[in-house]
């Protein structure tokens, strides 16, 4: 009698997460992933319950892997941001372009990507109240996502130097505009 091999959740995810980098999440699938680590599918349902258990443990696996290379100062992780889509072209539509990718709307997705210093220093560099910087944080985030999404489909280069004067005026054209108007300032 052959013996039972022993998978760890871990060891699944890992599979998961190469399926996801090589061909997308479409292609994750209970009989895939066990065809990958050359076991049965039952230790997989045994683990996770169903596939959809298997989705958020590969979004809470995707996040971790975001927010370690997404890190360091503001501009830091703008570029990192673009770069990472670049990188990791198909986790990252995974976790932004998919449906049902764990967060509520664009509010819900900024206040996951936004810690409260890279706020406070966009108050103190600005002099823009905390909301409109805020505001200012979220529009620059949304021109980021555009271009990262570009890169991503292989439509752009874009050096580092590029991304980071992108950041940079997109920065300063929302602070213009928001200080011209006479709001929150």
């Amino acid at each position: 009698m052959a013996r039972k091999t022993e998978v760890s959740g871990d060891r699944i995810i890992d599979a998961v997460m190469d399926i996801v980098e090589e061909s997308g999440f479409g292609e994750v699938s209970a009989r895939n992933v066990a065809a990958r680590l050359g076991i049965s599918t039952q230790p997989i349902y045994r683990i996770f319950g169903d596939m959809d258990g298997v989705r958020q443990a590969a979004i809470e696996r995707g996040w971790r892997t975001f927010v370690r290379e997404v890190s360091g100062e503001a501009l830091d992780r703008a570029v990192g941001y673009v770069k990472f889509a670049v990188k990791h072209k198909r986790l990252f539509e995974f976790l932004f372009r998919e449906q049902n990718y764990g967060y509520d709307g664009l509010n819900d997705l900024s206040h996951k990507l936004v810690d409260g210093t890279i706020i406070d220093k966009l108050v103190e560099i600005t002099g823009l109240s905390r909301e409109t910087a805020y505001r200012v944080h979220l529009c620059l985030w949304m021109a980021l996502h555009g271009l990262a999404a570009v890169a991503a489909d292989n439509e752009m280069t874009l050096s580092e130097r590029e991304i980071e004067q992108f950041t940079k005026d997109i920065s300063r054209a929302m602070t213009a505009f928001y200080k011209s108007d006479g709001e929150n300032v």
